[in-house]
């Protein structure tokens, strides 16, 4: 679990621009509530962070998560898990009127020590979802290679390094995921973060993808495949430049900054309510207070600066719960669950170790229903 938190806050300095950016601004609670899964612990499932999400068919949808505690099916404090893989997933099934269910995955649950659902079948190697998207019956998954550092030390506090990207391909996704036997794909090496953002705009698919430019350093470029012929081959890419067209292979020198800032994950999703994409975060400060939203008319932008959304109440001093070692992230958008409304979730985490194992309360998706911006 060390480990897991020191990898987790170097990613996030690998990712993120420690300037302000943007001006507060005040959410509302919706008029009428949406129903969300609630991540209840259960079947072992003891809490995880990243929860992107992948609309499967009606009221079903696939949640991807990142490191993730996990025991017996009967264990519930986390103090009792088995160990914590590096990723799991979730199915949830909502009925209007009725609520949601969940099932939970991951590999061999019943073994001394389970294994991740998208497994490298080694510990010095593991994989973080990114973003994901179904085309007929075959779902493919953005993943986020990690690594050790080469002789990296066990006190080594950066001792951790992002190793590039994945595509994983599953052909029958509609079959129960115990079922699944995923093709993993490489895509990029460590300069490029692709599948923070997956979009289909016309006949292809855009990639938001963070080019990395060393720690704290980097901005986000688009790329693109054809929507009918996805590959994994470079052949198959294009990034978008800075002249507007659409270029072959991956970004050069040439690429444009799509966003100036470099993001670990994000969504970008369209709302036909007001005619306009929007892009969620956590803002550019680190630890950061917030989720803050940007706006554009093409998902390839202009993007607006950006705004405050939402002010993490776990964040706050004088809020219930409130710890000083609390910090929050992962907000992500799940626009298959609303019309009109922005239906967000987030996850915090602790400075503290023991505190993440003690603490219920934490490190489980957070969901809110927020109005879209004016």
């Amino acid at each position: 679990m060390k480990n897991t938190l020191i990898a987790f806050l170097l990613l996030y300095f690998l990712g993120t621009s420690w300037a302000q950016a943007g001006t507060p601004a005040t959410s509302t609670q919706p008029e009428v509530p949406v129903r969300l899964p609630d991540f209840n612990y259960g079947q072992g499932w003891l809490g995880a962070d990243d929860a992107y999400s992948v609309a499967l068919g009606p009221g079903k949808s696939l949640w991807l998560f990142g490191d993730t505690f996990v025991g017996d099916k009967t264990t519930q404090l986390r103090s009792q898990t088995k160990t914590m893989v590096r990723n799991s997933i979730g199915i949830s099934d909502c009925v209007p009127n009725q609520g949601c269910t969940m099932r939970y995955f991951w590999r061999h649950p019943e073994a001394p020590k389970p294994r991740s659902f998208f497994d490298t079948g080694t510990d010095e190697l593991w994989y973080w979802p990114l973003d994901g998207f179904v085309e007929g019956k075959t779902l493919y998954v953005a993943l986020l290679a990690v690594r050790n550092k080469p002789n990296a030390t066990p006190t080594d506090v950066f001792g951790f390094e992002i190793a590039g990207t994945k595509l994983a391909i599953v052909k029958n996704v509609h079959a129960s995921p115990d079922k699944w036997q995923p093709v993993i794909h490489d895509v990029t090496d460590s300069h490029f973060w692709t599948g923070i953002s997956i979009v289909r705009d016309a006949d292809h698919l855009i990639w938001y993808t963070q080019v990395s430019r060393g720690e704290g350093h980097g901005s986000m470029a688009a790329l693109r495949t054809s929507l009918n012929k996805i590959s994994t081959s470079p052949a198959a890419w294009q990034y978008l430049a800075s002249n507007g067209q659409w270029r072959p292979g991956f970004p050069g020198d040439d690429g444009r900054q799509v966003i100036d800032q470099p993001i670990s994950e994000m969504s970008v999703r369209f709302h036909p309510a007001i005619h306009k994409w929007i892009a969620l975060s956590i803002g550019p400060e680190f630890p950061s207070p917030r989720a803050v939203y940007r706006l554009a008319d093409s998902p390839l932008g202009p993007w607006s600066v950006p705004q405050t959304l939402f002010e993490f109440p776990e964040m706050k001093t004088g809020s219930p719960g409130f710890d000083k070692d609390t910090f929050c992230y992962a907000v992500k958008e799940h626009t298959e669950f609303t019309d009109g409304k922005i239906a967000m979730t987030y996850a915090c985490n602790s400075m503290v170790v023991a505190k993440v194992k003690a603490n219920m309360q934490i490190y489980r998706p957070r969901v809110v229903i927020l109005d879209l911006p004016k």
